[in-house]
């Protein structure tokens, strides 16, 4: 070993490691726990300050600064979205979004503090190409025998 370096101690790797962190416990969060299921903006506008959420809709216009209007199809609600919450792709009225956050209380405003925001896949199917014929001759029409026992084409 050379001078001016030393071995670090077992107690800071295991720090560094989480050895020494207790085990995070995700638990039920459904129906019936103290998480609620918040996913319109309807029961959005009734719930408590600090509630989670989670929206699926568009983010429709921006109001002022990182304040934009969101709508789905129960409604309107404003969020404060942070500009390193935004997805790589571009987003507009027309990009159906989901949004992860809380519910923000001030005064009277209500509003979703988002969290993070992604692309919700277009659901509708793609239409299948139309089948292109690779022949112009025309179908064969299959032989039929006659009375004279001839083949008739």
């Amino acid at each position: 070993m050379s001078k001016g370096t030393s071995t670090p101690s077992i107690a800071c790797v295991a720090l560094l490691t989480g050895l020494l962190l207790p085990p995070a416990l995700a638990g039920y969060s459904g129906p019936g726990s103290d998480a609620t299921d918040v996913d319109t903006v309807t029961a959005a506008l009734q719930a408590p300050d600090k509630t989670p959420v989670s929206l699926e809709g568009y983010v429709m216009r921006k109001l002022k600064g990182e304040r934009y209007e969101f709508r789905d199809k129960s409604g309107a609600i404003g969020v404060d979205i942070d500009e390193e919450h935004w997805p790589k792709e571009a987003v507009n009225d027309r990009t159906k979004v989901r949004l992860i956050g809380d519910i923000d209380r001030a005064l009277s405003c209500v509003g979703v503090a988002v969290q993070s925001i992604e692309i919700v896949p277009d659901d509708t199917p793609a239409k299948p190409a139309p089948q292109k014929t690779t022949s112009s001759k025309k179908p064969a029409t299959p032989a039929v025998a006659t009375k004279k026992g001839k083949v008739a084409n």
